[in-house]
Formats: C-alpha cells, sequence, structure tokens
C-alpha cells in the first residue's frame, strides 16, 4: 500500500492529520491549493475513504504517515524539499494578516450581529499556524471514526468531518491524530422512527482512563450546522471543563503546571467574582505570566481580573486597580492575534477601565474569529447595556444563553437583562431576573445592590432595605458616590440606581 501513495500524497496526508488545511499545506509546501487537494484526493481514492479524516486515520493504521507534531519525519522519507518555518511560510505567501483582517473585519460587520449568528471569513485568514504561539500547551482531542453500518456510512463520514470543525473554531483545543491527542471523541449514528438521524457521542481521557462525558443530539439530515453548534457547546461543557481546570485530576502537584494549566485553574476563581476568590485567580495568572511573558491569554485575564476588582469594590485601591487593568490589556492587546477568548477578556478588561469605544474594538473581533462563541456575545451585550441600548443588549444576552445552555456566566447573563430591564423602566420584571442570576451564583452578593434599587422602585421598599443590607455586610463603606464611579454607566441609569439606594438607606 505504502508503494500505491506517491511521496507528496503522504505528505499532504500528514500534514493534514496535524490540522492544516489545504490553503496552509500548499503555503508550507510551495504548492497551490487545489494542488494540495489533489493529492489528498487520489490518497482518500487509494485508501478506500470518502473523507480526509478518514484517509488520515486509515493512513496512520497502516503506518503509512508518520503522524509527528511537524511532519517532518514524512517528509525527511520523501526527496521532497522540507517545509519552511511558519513565520517564513507567512512572508513566501505576501499576505498582509493585518490589512487583511481589518478589510474581512468591515466587510462581516456593516449590518448588525444581532441576527442569527453566522460564519465570517475572517475565520480563514486566522488559520495560519504561526498565530498559534501556545497551541503545544493546549489539550488535543482526536475525533474517532464513528460506529455505524449500512447506508449510514457516508453520513458518519460527513458528521466526523463537521465535529472536527467544530472543535477547530473552539481554537482552545486541538483536533489531532489518537495517538497524540489526550481525548478521544468516537460516536454512533443512528436513525430514529421518523426518518431522523441520533448521534450520540462519547468522550473519553485516554491519560487519566476515565470516561468524560456521554451526549445525544437528534435532528433532520438537513440540522447538520446546528450539530456543529451543538457538538462545540457540548465540547466546552462542564465535565470537560472540569477535567482541564483541575490539575488533581492530572496526578499533578501545582508546582509542576505550566502557563496554560495555571491559566485553567484560575478560570473558576475568575468566574465566581468574589473578592477572595478573584484573589486566588490573580495570583495564579501572575505565575502564569511570569512562565509565559507573551502569552496575551492570562495577561488579558489578568486585566479583567483587576478591573472586576476595581469595579466591584474588592479592593481599596480602586484607582490603582484600573491603572493596572488598563496597563494589562494595553500588554495583551499587542501580543493576541487570532484568539478570541482573549479578545473578549481584553473586552472585558478595556470595559471596566471605562473605555468603551476599544472595548467595541475587541468584542467585534472576538465575534469575527468565533461568532458562535458566546462569552463574546454576552460581553457584546454588556457594552450595549452600558450605552444605554436595552433592547439590543437583552438580544445578544439571549443568543449568549442560548449558544451555551450550561455555561458558568450564565448568571452574568441573568444579571445583564435584568439591568437592561431597570434601565428600561420595567422594575418588577428585573426583580426576577436580579433574583435568578445571585441564585446561579450565590458568591455574588454585590447583585443585591442593583436588586435593592430595582425593588424600591417597584414600591417594594422593605425587600429593597433587606436586599441593600445583605449586599452592605461585604461591603460596609460602600456609598452612592463609590457606585457612581465603579462602573461605566450611562448618567440616566446612575441617576434612578442612586433614587433607589438613598430610599432604601445607603450613605451618598
Amino acid at each position: 500500500m505504502r508503494d500505491k501513495l506517491s511521496d507528496r500524497e503522504r505528505v499532504c496526508l500528514a500534514w493534514t492529520s496535524q490540522g492544516k488545511s489545504s490553503w496552509e499545506t500548499g503555503k508550507i509546501l510551495f504548492i497551490s491549493e487545489s494542488t494540495v487537494k489533489f493529492h489528498v484526493k487520489n490518497a482518500m481514492r487509494k485508501l478506500g475513504t470518502t473523507t480526509r479524516t478518514a484517509a488520515v486515520v486509515k493512513a496512520i493504521e497502516l503506518n503509512l504517515i508518520d503522524s509527528t507534531p511537524d511532519a517532518k519525519r514524512t517528509a525527511e522519507k520523501s526527496d521532497l524539499p522540507q517545509p519552511s518555518s511558519p513565520n517564513k511560510v507567512i512572508e513566501a505567501s505576501g499576505r498582509n494578516r493585518t490589512n487583511g483582517f481589518s478589510a474581512l473585519h468591515r466587510q462581516c460587520h456593516t449590518a448588525s450581529r444581532l441576527t442569527t449568528p453566522r460564519r465570517c471569513p475572517c475565520e480563514v485568514a486566522c488559520r495560519i499556524p504561526a498565530l498559534s504561539i501556545f497551541a503545544p500547551e493546549r489539550p488535543a482531542i482526536a475525533v474517532l471514526p464513528f460506529v455505524t453500518s449500512g447506508p449510514e456510512l457516508g453520513l458518519a463520514a460527513a458528521l466526523s468531518d463537521r465535529i472536527t470543525r467544530a472543535i477547530r473554531r473552539l481554537r482552545w483545543i486541538d483536533v489531532t491524530a489518537p495517538q497524540w491527542a489526550r481525548y478521544h471523541l468516537s460516536g454512533m449514528v443512528t436513525r430514529d422512527g421518523n426518518g431522523g438521524i441520533r448521534v450520540t457521542l462519547m468522550v473519553v481521557d485516554i491519560s487519566a482512563r476515565r470516561f468524560i462525558s456521554d451526549d445525544d443530539w437528534s435532528g433532520a439530515d438537513s440540522d447538520l450546522f446546528a450539530f456543529e453548534r451543538w457538538v462545540a457547546a457540548k465540547i466546552s461543557c462542564a465535565a470537560l471543563w472540569e477535567a482541564e481546570t483541575n490539575p488533581v485530576c492530572r496526578g499533578r502537584p501545582p508546582a509542576e503546571l505550566n502557563s496554560r494549566e495555571l491559566t485553567m485553574q484560575a478560570l473558576p476563581h475568575l468566574l465566581s467574582i468574589s473578592a477572595v476568590a478573584e484573589e486566588e485567580a490573580l495570583e495564579l495568572l501572575e505565575r502564569a505570566m511570569e512562565l509565559a511573558p507573551d502569552d496575551p491569554l492570562p495577561i488579558s485575564l489578568a486585566a479583567w481580573c483587576r478591573g472586576l476588582r476595581a469595579g466591584h469594590h474588592f479592593t481599596a485601591n480602586r484607582a490603582e486597580e484600573r491603572r493596572a487593568a488598563r496597563s494589562l490589556a494595553i500588554r495583551a492587546a499587542r501580543l493576541n492575534r487570532c484568539n478570541p477568548l482573549a479578545a473578549t477578556m481584553l473586552a472585558a478588561a478595556y470595559t471596566l477601565a471605562h473605555d468603551l469605544e476599544r472595548a467595541e474594538v475587541h468584542i467585534e473581533r472576538a465575534l469575527t474569529l468565533d461568532s458562535g462563541f458566546a462569552w463574546a456575545w454576552g460581553r457584546r451585550g454588556w457594552i450595549r447595556a452600558y450605552r444605554g441600548e436595552a433592547a439590543e443588549a437583552i438580544q445578544c444576552f439571549q443568543i449568549a444563553r442560548a449558544l451555551s445552555p450550561t455555561d458558568r456566566l450564565h448568571f452574568l447573563c441573568c444579571h445583564g437583562i435584568a439591568s437592561a430591564l431597570f434601565d428600561m423602566g420595567r422594575y418588577a420584571a428585573s426583580i426576577g431576573w436580579f433574583r435568578r442570576a445571585i441564585t446561579e451564583n450565590p458568591a455574588a452578593v454585590w447583585i443585591n445592590r442593583w436588586l435593592a434599587a430595582a425593588y424600591v422602585l417597584a414600591n417594594r421598599k422593605e425587600d429593597g432595605r433587606r436586599a441593600l443590607a445583605e449586599c452592605m455586610k461585604i461591603n460596609t463603606g460602600l456609598t452612592i458616590t463609590d457606585l457612581r464611579s465603579s462602573l461605566p454607566w450611562h448618567s440616566a441609569y446612575l441617576d434612578r440606581v442612586a433614587e433607589g439606594l438613598e430610599t432604601a438607606g445607603m450613605r451618598v
């Protein structure tokens, strides 16, 4: 079988196994994209497969390609030239990444994004290997062939490709060959009694030898785009998140954690948005920044963390903390290229630094990189809310909730919807959403200050006083003047909050 695959076909398959697109492989090998597609199709035909994924899996099983991290071994076995370094590939391609991104960004965002989330061609411009600087530290998953039979074989192969594409868009996890992956994703495709399809996904942690998750999806053949979004949400779900954010599961002492692992360990503390948790998160992120000073993710998260500490009165030195947040945000912005999470955290940091203009730039970039990223939609909702665009803010929060129903930041979306309803004068409706946010995250006691104002303006003054008393347990010296300078709300909103809190008994 090895003799049947040409050297060029084996090299193209080897780079495909590393998640490279046809365009990227072409630039690496100095051939056209169509030539790469031609060789891959020939390899698929010779191996008797119908998809690239199946061809790669079969080639690895038959030892036709060596799936090393850089595919150099396969190239060395042939008479082909060695691939250039990623930076040289970008230079040889003659593409200006910044200008290309800006043009596509303007093209994709001239219309409102409050309709159904759509894929953006900017996504293609950000799939350059050199820009994924910290890929070696990211977790890796392998998509195994699905179990099925008969006429569903073609559908199973198509679903494998869709799953691979959906996971690649997450960007915080790599898709690679089974022998290099910590996680293995497998599944089964069957037909239900109504002619639809039923897909079962199973994720296994190979390194820890434990089962992670088991989920089902049902729908019609025409719903495969919805299937992609469902897969992305499930891979980001709590079980896999816990596996990545809890180093104890991996049997590693904290002193041995690398930058990415420290960053992931900091996230649960960061998302709690409480004084003690933010302090713990900042300590972990500072250690991560020491290990990887050029990684924009821990820097942008640290910027958001410091902004939270200032905006929610978790520290007495709020002005100093806000300046530190802005400084970290500027540093991370210079380093970030194609990480939607880092871009979202930059938007959050600039928001809390009262710079909504820069926050808007970074959140639009995050949505360009991944239009299905729930956190980005949530952050876009907050920017709209702070500006007084309540109806648009609610739409963004609802999109975020729909994209990721089990997200840890759901309580912030509930808080955002409540705040927007308050801004619209619908105080009674806002109370339910404020209470729901507190129920989802009991550590967020600070939400009671906004709930107290809503109670008072809804003529429930006694409830308002109780909510304020609950808030003042952790912020004993908080005044209305402090509150006015904490978050970048527009003046009309702050005037009504101040009116409610003064009536409830807060000092001016």
